[in-house]
């Protein structure tokens, strides 16, 4: 009796090792693309916020298209410099052309990921600024007489960035709606101050970029952890709230 209970005891601790792998074996990480979700016994326990793999960290064709954006922003400064207006409009048109077309290669590819997304707010940083200098060298009296709305939408990007940064130690990409619309109204807001006519239109788009960039730091506020692409702080749910 003594040895049938011992064998026993072997067979139900063999049987406990041999159910541990198999008890982990149902809890597992299962990525998709960009999106992590923990599994547990094939149904989804935790949905974390998207991640990169590491075969994405490469320069993609939608990250290419974005680094051209920051690499040509720069040379708008030049021609505006050398009064090569026709050349500064064309780069304008071609630099404002990338900035659906990498979001679109994205999707269209699926390589969407969090660091092509901050990649991309970088890519504005350099292009607003960049067109910012060339006006200054196009129409400088327009940039004095501007100067009120010019240095409300600065100061508030720098405090979008400051935030952010101090936060979560990164950058805002949350690419809203709001900011996408900015890009409507910033260019032809540009085009009325450069041609001294109807300026009111710029002014207009500097407001729009202002309440871009609070909407950017309320979303900031109310979220836990750093997160990309939100359409609007009306979009994230309620339990982001700190």
């Amino acid at each position: 009796r003594t040895v049938d209970h011992c064998n026993h005891q072997n067979f139900s601790r063999d049987m406990d090792l041999r159910t541990v792998p198999s008890a982990f074996s149902t809890n597992s990480q299962v990525a998709h693309g960009s999106q992590t979700t923990m599994m547990h016994e094939g149904r989804p326990l935790i949905s974390q916020h998207p991640v990169d793999s590491p075969r994405k960290h490469r320069l993609s064709l939608p990250n290419f298209v974005t680094a051209l954006r920051i690499v040509g922003s720069p040379a708008l400064v030049l021609l505006a410099y050398w009064q090569s207006t026709f050349w500064l409009g064309l780069l304008v048109a071609f630099l404002v052309f990338t900035e659906w077309f990498d979001g679109f290669l994205a999707r269209k590819l699926h390589e969407a990921t969090s660091t092509g997304a901050r990649l991309d707010s970088i890519a504005d940083a350099f292009f607003y600024s960049s067109i910012l200098g060339a006006v200054a060298f196009l129409v400088p009296g327009q940039i004095i007489e501007n100067s009120v709305w010019i240095g409300a939408a600065i100061a508030s990007y720098l405090c979008s960035w400051l935030y952010s940064w101090i936060k979560f130690r990164r950058l805002p990409s949350y690419h809203t709606l709001l900011a996408k619309g900015a890009w409507l109204v910033v260019g032809p807001g540009i085009a009325c101050l450069v041609a001294e006519w109807q300026t009111w239109v710029f002014q207009l788009a500097m407001a729009v970029v202002v309440v871009a960039n609070v909407e950017a730091m309320a979303i900031t506020r109310r979220l836990r952890e750093p997160r990309v692409n939100v359409l609007s702080i009306w979009t994230l749910p309620a339990d982001s709230d700190d």
